[in-house]
């Protein structure tokens, strides 16, 4: 026996493929956040879906208030916060992508664990895990500054460190 195992290769998603958020948060393409975290065809278009719609639950949760506010403003989406662009592209979208790339990056981190006794295995593990937290304050530093866009005249804008006391 040599040990090989053959797996097919999986069918790759249509370019356009995405998950599409609430109405008032734009979809987020699946073709762009493969590239961005450069997954390739190592992370199946399922899990990658799963976790996509997760970082969308915890970015919805953590921008509830923020977008309410908007909301009651009148804006009909969050490309209507703000008129601001960057590379052509609304600054505010941009934000959402980043905020819901880097959810689903830290999630997709946790889920591929090297699964190994070995020490090598360990430190890949533990490598993962802080690369996996990078992600997730990336997210939230990407939330923050979000949630700085489209504020009234005078308010300051949300710090991106939160410190939570117990």
């Amino acid at each position: 026996m040599t040990g090989l195992i053959s797996t097919p290769v999986p069918a790759s998603e249509p370019d356009d493929a995405q998950v599409v958020a609430d109405g008032w948060f734009p979809p987020v393409r699946l073709a762009d956040v493969r590239d961005r975290l450069r997954l390739g065809e190592v992370v199946t278009t399922e899990r990658l879906i799963e976790a996509i719609e997760n970082a969308m639950v915890l970015a919805l949760r953590e921008l509830a208030p923020w977008r309410t506010a908007r909301v009651l403003e009148g804006k009909a989406d969050l490309a209507a916060v703000t008129i601001e662009t960057l590379n052509n592209r609304n600054y505010a979208v941009l934000l959402w992508e980043r905020v819901v790339r880097s959810f689903a990056g830290a999630e997709i981190l946790a889920e591929y664990r090297d699964v190994s006794a070995t020490d090598q295995g360990m430190d890949r593990a533990a490598e993962k895990d802080a690369i996996g937290e990078e992600y997730r304050r990336r997210a939230l530093a990407a939330v923050a500054d979000l949630r700085s866009v489209g504020l009234p005249e005078g308010e300051e804008p949300v710090q991106r460190n939160r410190v939570e006391l117990i």
